[in-house]
């Protein structure tokens, strides 16, 4: 809700209090208030003692010849209130609206990161950076596949660290444990063998899977996920998989996040993510993979 700190009023001779003429000034107000890229949502208008009607945003943008358009939606409300003639439009003020487009852009990066990674938790959990960056449960899985059972104990700083990560994802279905003293016994749970089918790629592919708010805020996994998901979030807009240079999804990653990153670490965010399948490079350009725009696009 709208707060009346932070808010701005503006007034127009409405001449007659037609819904058609007071949405037309609405426009009118947002447009010169907040700037042209921003238009009332027309099925959000409605009369709760005045008149609401909720704020979208659109930007166009061409992207190696592509045309893309983003809209993010209900960022705010206006209200206008008619007197005399006169209709008083109400909304926040610039700087505040920013903040709330800003938080808007912010939840949908995260929810599409999470949507993301769940596209590709079969695929990102064979690169080679995060497999290390995940050590502690690899070790505790390998000891779980050669013995049926591992027992950590608090006291020790190696097992402190496993336990750390362990405490993480120990609710899945693929471990029983209990804690007994200053100790956590460790065993397979009732999925375990039946996911891990004798592959541990299997089973860490499936924590991937099941634990995304987790691992999307591993530091050694948002590049890669980032990367991935500024080439195919724009796919999503356009509507189908798209072959756009290097540099473009840089600056496409740039843009998103705030900063490009180094030139040649992404060209090695790249080259993992060709080597497990969610990109390809060819011709000096990167194109995604059909059935992982699919997959996506469910989510």
């Amino acid at each position: 809700m709208l707060e009346t700190r932070g808010s701005m009023t503006k007034k127009y001779n409405a001449g007659n209090d037609d819904t058609e003429t007071i949405i037309r000034l609405m426009e009118r107000f947002i447009s010169e208030t907040y700037g042209s890229s921003l238009s009332i949502d027309p099925y959000s208008v409605e009369t709760i003692d005045k008149l609401h009607s909720y704020v979208d945003a659109f930007y166009s943008e061409l992207l190696d010849n592509y045309l893309v358009v983003r809209k993010y939606s209900h960022i705010f409300f206006v209200s206008a209130e008619l007197s005399d003639g006169n209709a008083t439009f109400t909304g926040p003020d610039r700087s505040t609206a920013q903040k709330m487009l800003d938080e808007v852009k912010s939840i949908e990066i995260k929810n599409g990161e999470i949507g993301m990674l769940e596209a590709v938790s079969g695929e990102i959990s064979g690169i080679h950076e995060i497999i290390i960056s995940m050590t502690p449960v690899m070790e505790i899985l390998r000891e779980l596949m050669d013995h049926g059972k591992i027992i950590l104990v608090s006291t020790t700083a190696d097992d402190k660290k496993r336990l750390k990560y362990f405490n993480e994802i120990s609710e899945l279905d693929i471990f029983k444990y209990e804690y007994r003293y200053d100790a956590c016994i460790i065993e397979q749970g009732s999925e375990f063998n039946s996911i891990a089918s004798g592959n541990i790629e299997n089973l860490f592919s499936y924590i991937i899977q099941k634990k995304t708010d987790y691992i999307a805020g591993i530091s050694s996994v948002k590049p890669y996920l980032r990367t991935a998901y500024s080439y195919y979030s724009i796919c999503l807009l356009y509507g189908s998989l798209m072959e756009i240079k290097m540099e473009t999804l840089r600056s496409e990653y740039g843009r998103l996040y705030g900063k490009k990153p180094d030139n040649l670490k992404f060209k090695n965010y790249v080259e993992s993510l060709c080597n497990v399948n969610i990109f390809q490079y060819k011709d000096d350009k990167i194109k995604g993979i059909e059935k992982i725009l699919k997959k996506f696009g469910k989510n």
